[in-house]
């Protein structure tokens, strides 16, 4: 629409050129609008043209000048937005680094503790032992009804007979 309304005036505040217009018919019935003359073959009228008036120029003129400082003016309030998001932008993408860059340092202080941690307990003793013995519920058989305080009992053994026995010898 604007670009309509640009062309108009443009042609409006055009300087009065001293030529002539010729229609041209064609057998055809098509109609065309030229600088020279038509050929011999189309129908030609010659259109006059009327000079322009010079108030209408002055206000042509005027109305062209109001039009580029409108639009001079719409340019440097769009420079100026687009400048202030790419400002935002920036500053925006600055606080995203700062943050990627504390996360990164965090990161950092707890890989570096861990380590330490580490060094530390690479030389601790533990409180526990590395191995079990397996669970005895009794001690062995033949430690079982001895007290630890008393020599052991030796049995008595028949010449006669593998068994042991306390029983008189016969």
């Amino acid at each position: 629409m604007t670009m309509i309304a640009f062309l108009l005036l443009l042609i409006a505040i055009s300087p009065t050129v001293d030529a002539d217009v010729f229609k041209c018919i064609a057998s055809s019935g098509k109609i065309t609008y030229q600088g020279k003359p038509c050929s011999s073959d189309a129908q030609q009228e010659n259109i006059p043209i009327e000079p322009t008036d010079p108030r209408q120029l002055a206000e042509a003129e005027r109305r062209l000048a109001i039009w580029q400082m409108e639009r001079d003016k719409q340019k440097a309030e769009k420079l100026e937005t687009e400048r202030m998001q790419r400002k935002e932008q920036q500053r925006f993408e600055a606080v995203e680094a700062l943050k990627r860059s504390a996360e990164a340092q965090r990161q950092q202080a707890i890989a570096e503790l861990r380590q330490a941690e580490a060094l530390e307990n690479q030389y601790r003793m533990q409180a526990y032992p590395l191995y079990y013995l397996p669970y005895q519920s009794r001690p062995p058989y033949r430690n079982r009804y001895r007290d630890n305080n008393k020599p052991p009992r030796r049995p008595i053994h028949d010449s006669k007979s593998t068994w042991m026995t306390n029983s008189p010898r016969r």
